[in-house]
């Protein structure tokens, strides 16, 4: 399986086994800054290629500068020929990830809203409510959102 998405467009570029050496290169992108590339178009003498950062542990993220020199570097050790033009799309944080206990209850305070009201808008128990908002269970991001875009739409 091929972790560059569209390798096989480049099938008529380069030889079977420097494709398998670019897609072990991508691999080691992937693996260490889940960066990810696909293929997205072949011109005369260029190649389009996609990089996009997800999430990573390190949150040692790349910008868009970055991203193009990575992307440049790897394909064009493959494609000297080629013109390499890159479609960055670096990482960036959910809306949702800001938030946290004192997020929500410093959206309470300022719409004075209750954890009864919480509870009548959304049918959430208020005991999972209540434990949230104190900090004393995590929330996951569909957890996250709920209290996101409720807040959002708060007159």
């Amino acid at each position: 399986m091929n972790t560059i998405k569209g390798l096989l467009k480049l099938g008529g570029l380069m030889s079977a086994r420097d494709m398998m050496e670019l897609d072990e290169a991508a691999k080691l992108h992937l693996k260490h800054s889940n960066i990810s590339f696909k293929v997205i178009s072949i011109g005369d003498n260029t190649i389009t290629v996609k990089a996009e950062q997800g999430k990573h542990l390190s949150e040692n993220y790349a910008d868009v500068k970055r991203l193009n020199t990575r992307t440049q570097e790897l394909f064009s050790k493959f494609l000297p020929e080629h013109k390499i033009i890159v479609q960055p799309v670096p990482f960036q944080n959910a809306v949702v990830d800001e938030v946290d206990p004192k997020w929500i209850e410093q959206k309470m305070f300022t719409t004075g809203t209750r954890l009864k009201d919480i509870q009548g808008d959304t049918g959430v128990d208020k005991t999972n409510l209540s434990a949230w908002v104190n900090g004393t269970r995590p929330m996951s991001q569909p957890v996250k959102a709920m209290f996101y875009y409720y807040f959002a739409n708060k007159k």
